[in-house]
């Protein structure tokens, strides 16, 4: 599998499109929210053959879901997330708008992803675990084979994630992390929701919010 990645919005979230040799792919968190960052990741897409067949979110946050509608309209693809940030979803045009953005159309998922979902693709799979703490329907997305993650908002290099937000919860994020993110073979790499790469035996070592029990 190989990973493209986009920042966008002003919160600068990381969007990942994952594939393989097939060129079908798997978009995560598309924050694409302007007309120029959504023609400049379509014109990525197309530059590298990508057939997007699946959107698939870390969380509902509004600055991750900024072009989920969009994606899902222009390729008539299914959104996969997990249930429990149905309220992020339902009130996302209201905590959109804090920021001047605008979210129309309500937001449906179409795949509800529980522990140990698998979502498939070409000739691959990526498997979910349920992450809950920076949002209560938080996961974690990862590859097992290729040993690489997709973390949300839940863990970045070197801190944590925000646990003031609606929904949130302290003792869940950090059970997530301690519990199950770097619970992974320290070989994974970790691609959170903003900021860069980084992996767990970095974070194992080098977070200042983790100690490992």
């Amino acid at each position: 599998m190989k990973i493209e990645f986009f920042r966008f919005n002003l919160f600068e979230v990381n969007t990942y499109a994952v594939y393989d040799e097939t060129k079908e792919c798997v978009i995560i968190d598309p924050g694409c929210y302007s007309q120029a960052e959504r023609d400049f990741f379509l014109k990525i897409l197309q530059e590298k053959g990508l057939k997007p067949v699946l959107i698939a979110n870390t969380h509902c946050h509004s600055d991750h879901i900024l072009g989920v509608n969009f994606l899902k309209e222009k390729f008539s693809i299914p959104f996969a997330a997990n249930e429990k940030d149905k309220f992020l979803l339902e009130n996302a045009d209201k905590y959109a708008s804090r920021w001047g953005w605008k979210i129309s159309e309500p937001i449906k998922i179409d795949i509800e992803c529980q522990e140990g979902t698998v979502l498939k693709f070409g000739n691959s799979e990526l498997k979910c675990i349920l992450t809950p703490g920076h949002t209560p329907g938080g996961m974690t997305i990862y590859a097992e084979k290729e040993k690489f993650m997709f973390t949300g908002d839940t863990i970045f290099k070197g801190t944590i994630g925000r646990t003031d937000l609606e929904g949130a919860s302290y003792e869940d994020e950090m059970n997530s992390i301690r519990n199950k993110i770097l619970r992974f073979d320290c070989a994974y790499e970790i691609f959170p929701g903003h900021g860069e790469p980084t992996s767990v035996s970095h974070e194992t070592t080098e977070n200042p919010f983790v100690e490992i029990i």
